[in-house]
């Protein structure tokens, strides 16, 4: 399984510049109920077909509700030449640590 990191290591990435790339592998309809600021939706059913649009310049962070859905995307990554890792917590984990999240507005 890929390796995990701390939603304060990617924060704190982000923060000194290094701009690694977020990947939510939720379904769609889970990503817009709430996601990690600034993440792009691939479930993980469509990556395979989305890694020629990946670039390979920045490391890519996969996430998903804490299961093995972002372990899998990761490796998968990994096995095809990215710099890739999991997400520890997924994204319960990123909101329980106060990070930045969009989420509908309730009105």
């Amino acid at each position: 399984m890929a390796d995990r990191i701390s939603p304060r290591d990617v924060r704190a990435r982000q923060d000194a510049g290094a701009d690694p790339v977020v990947i939510d592998v939720r379904d769609p309809d889970q990503y817009a109920a709430g996601h990690v600021a600034g993440a792009r939706n691939i479930p993980i059913a469509e990556l395979p077909g989305k890694l020629a649009e990946l670039g390979r310049d920045h490391q890519i962070i996969t996430y998903c509700n804490g299961g093995t859905r972002c372990e899998r995307a990761a490796t998968l990554l990994r096995e095809n030449g990215f710099d890739a890792q999991a997400l520890g917590g997924g994204y319960p984990g990123w909101k329980a640590a106060g990070l930045s999240v969009e989420e509908p507005s309730k009105g």
